[in-house]
């Protein structure tokens, strides 16, 4: 296991000690000592509040925490639902700013590719092969000097 990883799991192990004794409870004994046993030994950080926005806290972290409360740490349904709902809404928000700031030409150029063909409406005009117009001329001709 890499290092980044095992810090990830020492900030968890320590927002879990920090909330108590009641949020660790209500993870699965399995997922806590598996928690416990790959943090890394000598990074032990310490929060003093649960504010996590001011302190510094890795990304996955607070991931990881995040579903942790979605799955074990929500009482109700309703609880659980809007913190989905929160999860989607900014799942879009951070699509959105990709979007924006790497400019998608690719997609861009497809929509407009689109727009541009339910755009035309000029009707496409069949024209015969040239082999095909040749052999019908000579056919029509023999037909007229038989005819005679």
């Amino acid at each position: 296991m890499n290092q980044k990883t095992k810090e990830i799991y020492s900030e968890v192990y320590s927002i879990i000690n920090t909330l108590g004794k009641e949020y660790a409870n209500k993870l699965p004994m399995k997922l806590y000592n598996i928690i416990e046993e790959n943090r890394l030994e000598g990074y032990n950080p310490q929060y003093k509040s649960i504010d996590l926005k001011n302190q510094k806290i890795k990304r996955e972290s607070l991931a990881m925490i995040a579903l942790f409360y979605l799955n074990y740490w929500c009482d109700s349904k309703e609880e659980k639902q809007q913190l989905k709902e929160l999860f989607n809404s900014n799942e879009q928000k951070y699509k959105k700013e990709i979007e924006e700031k790497y400019d998608i030409k690719f997609n861009k150029k497809k929509e407009q590719k689109a727009e541009e063909r339910e755009n035309q409406t000029d009707l496409i005009v069949y024209k015969e092969p040239i082999f095909k117009r040749i052999i019908k001329n000579i056919k029509q001709y023999m037909k007229k000097i038989f005819r005679q």
